[in-house]
């Protein structure tokens, strides 16, 4: 499954034998998105709400809604159009994604686009699910979480993770479900990228973790000198908080006291560990191991 979805591409029949292929028949009972081809250009200009270009991904992206942004709730469609490649259109009445092609489309642009950036956000703004922006695996049946500022090695140590045998829950967007006072962490799509090349969703991943299973801690990556010691001490306040900001998956502003919100309440129950990153790949073993010990064992 896709974040809990299965998805249909009517129109894209390559797209969707892989997917058949991936899931089978898996993601019955699962929620249907429908991605279908449009040519009703309309929308365009139903829509008056438009953001500035912003950096997505290598490219530039435009968010359209036909309400002021903050006035968007659960019903609301809306709209994301990357310049000169496809412009993708959310009608939450049918569950249906609908894409307008531009000059650049492929398939594959369409497929990364849909499951890295657009759905994500779809959830996020519906509020089916709070989405962070981590590496997530599984160690011993507990999902654990890397966050890290950009560049900060997350993607780096995931794959090492991934490369060991351990399931992976998300390469870069990480559904969480609130459930009382537990955060479940939802299974992704499988696909992983160790370095982040625009619009490639990366190589595809055969251990991909199946559980809604509650997060065991987030590892809060620090870079260090080479020959520096590894160190994993717990995080408390302020330093808490902020590693949960470096896992914040969009910054729409209307949406900032909400985010903070969560995330504070999120802190009270999960645990955050702050580990220092040798910036020396040959060392990666030592800190996967030094994860893996306080992980299975709560000690370094």
């Amino acid at each position: 499954m896709i974040h809990g979805h299965r998805f249909l591409f009517a129109d894209e029949t390559g797209l969707q034998q892989s997917y058949d292929a991936l899931y089978g028949s898996e993601t019955e009972d699962a929620p249907l998105i429908s991605v279908s081809q449009t040519a009703d250009r309309s929308f365009l200009t139903a829509f008056p709400e438009r953001s500035v270009w912003l950096p997505l991904s290598g490219q530039e992206g435009k968010y359209l809604s036909p309400v002021p942004f903050d006035k968007m709730d659960a019903d609301s469609p809306w709209a994301l159009e990357i310049k000169n490649v496809l412009t993708l259109l959310w009608e939450p009445e049918k569950a249906n994604i609908s894409y307008l092609k531009a000059t650049g489309y492929t398939p594959q642009r369409l497929h990364f686009w849909i499951l890295h950036t657009f759905f994500p956000m779809v959830l996020e703004l519906n509020r089916t699910y709070r989405m962070l922006h981590a590496g997530a695996v599984e160690i011993a049946e507990k999902p654990v979480l890397f966050s890290a500022p950009s560049f900060g090695g997350k993607s780096t140590l995931t794959d090492f993770f991934v490369r060991k045998g351990h399931p992976l829950y998300a390469d870069d967007s990480l559904a969480i479900e609130k459930q009382g006072s537990r955060y479940l962490a939802l299974p992704a799509y499988p696909y992983h990228r160790p370095y982040r090349d625009p619009e490639v969703l990366g190589y595809e991943v055969q251990n991909m973790a199946k559980a809604h299973r509650p997060v065991h801690a987030l590892f809060l990556l620090e870079k260090c000198e080479a020959k520096e010691k590894i160190a994993i001490t717990q995080c408390k306040g302020i330093e808490k908080f902020q590693a949960f900001h470096y896992a914040n998956f969009i910054n729409f502003s209307f949406r900032k006291k909400e985010r903070f919100d969560y995330f504070t309440e999120m802190a009270k129950h999960i645990p955050v560990y702050k580990i220092t990153i040798p910036w020396d790949k040959e060392r990666l073993a030592e800190v996967y191991e030094a994860i893996v010990k306080h992980t299975e064992n709560g000690s370094i």
